[in-house]
């Protein structure tokens, strides 16, 4: 045995295992390695001493209670981190599907039939018609009453009717002005 190899055991073995076989031989003869043996011989007695010499500030059962608060949150938090690893899984698949899909997801629409009191079926058209998409449908029905039908996302939906307010309201608009010729007295 040589230096290197002794030493590499006193680096990982208990020194009392050191005692027997070539190791005690080669510690017998080689004065370094008897040293370096003796200092750490010194060094893990002192430890011990100051070791044993230790007193916890908190009852033992205290730092058991703790102990075992931790270990419980610790095992709570992987329970979270495993359900927000599957809450973000699922918005990852839903994002893919989304854009795989057939396009952007459905708008909620409405359809809504408007009566109108002044303005024709084909002029209330024409007031609409800038606030309806292409996701929107404006319909005239062939009855020829004063009504049309609008189909289209609420948000238009409720530009149009706020269009038609203002402007189909006898109070507000020409339908309402009447003609008065004087009569002679």
């Amino acid at each position: 045995m040589n230096c290197t190899d002794y030493l590499s055991m006193l680096a990982t073995l208990p020194v009392d295992e050191l005692a027997y076989g070539d190791a005690r031989e080669h510690v017998s003869t080689c004065h370094d390695c008897d040293r370096v043996t003796r200092v750490v011989v010194e060094r893990e007695r002192n430890m011990r001493l100051a070791f044993d010499q230790l007193q916890s500030s908190m009852p033992a059962t205290q730092t058991a209670i703790r102990a075992l608060e931790a270990s419980r949150r610790r095992r709570i938090a992987r329970y979270y981190e495993v359900a927000l690893g599957v809450a973000m899984a699922a918005t990852l698949v839903v994002m893919v599907a989304v854009r795989r899909g057939n396009g952007p997801m459905p708008v909620a629409t409405a359809t809504e039939t408007f009566r109108l009191q002044c303005l024709s079926p084909d002029q209330a058209a024409e007031v609409v018609r800038p606030f309806i998409t292409s996701a929107g449908e404006i319909s005239i029905p062939p009855s020829g009453l004063g009504i049309i039908d609008i189909r289209a996302p609420i948000e238009e939906l409720q530009k149009a009717r706020s269009a038609l307010d203002r402007f189909d309201n006898p109070r507000e608009s020409r339908c309402a002005v009447r003609i008065v010729v004087p009569t002679e007295r």
